[in-house]
């Protein structure tokens, strides 16, 4: 069986990047995964502020940090199918934002709008999607308590209305996505 093969979107939010990254670890060495990991620039400055920079590149082989909208160039083979979809997870209310109102200029967002206009199956998890904050963690590991605002909350109700667009509610629903769909990973 080929492996299942997407490009994994961290864009500027340090909303479960650890957990992330573990669950990246777990589908390349136990499963059949081929997994390229693409960051917005923000993507990559929140890596790095919260430690995780090393662990991600011990973790992923294939990483790529937005130069421009367009470098590296992932959008034109996401666009026509050599990859199987486009995850993003975290997926910030500023990139939300964009999305909603039709901007691409940054390397997760115009890919997300060349994957969609492709015909290719995009999947997003934002960070700011319910109106109960949100318990996050600090740089240290103590935890930060965030609000979300109600233009967030309403953002995210227009990226569920999007044609090509699943939004998940919360990581527990995208990890079982990746359970269920395709047999080859189980979690």
């Amino acid at each position: 069986m080929s492996p299942l093969h997407f490009v994994w979107g961290i864009t500027g939010s340090g909303y479960i990047i650890k957990e992330s990254i573990d669950l990246m670890e777990q589908m390349q060495k136990i499963h059949n995964v081929d997994l390229t990991v693409m960051l917005s620039k923000e993507g990559a400055v929140v890596v790095k502020w919260y430690k995780h920079w090393d662990y991600l590149n011990e973790v992923v082989k294939k990483i790529k940090v937005e130069v421009s909208p367009n470098n590296p160039f992932l959008a034109g083979p996401l666009q026509i199918g050599k990859y199987d979809f486009l995850l993003v997870c975290p997926l910030s209310a500023n990139s939300v934002g964009k999305i909603v109102n039709g901007i691409a200029d940054t390397l997760v967002t115009n890919c997300i709008a060349q994957t969609i206009k492709g015909g290719i199956p995009v999947y997003l998890l934002p960070s700011d999607q319910h109106d109960t904050p949100i318990v996050t963690s600090r740089t240290d590991g103590s935890p930060l308590i965030l609000k979300i605002r109600d233009i967030e909350i309403e953002n995210v109700k227009k990226l569920r209305k999007m044609n090509g667009i699943t939004v998940f509610s919360d990581f527990t629903e995208l990890k079982n996505f990746l359970i269920n769909s395709n047999k080859n990973i189980i979690l």
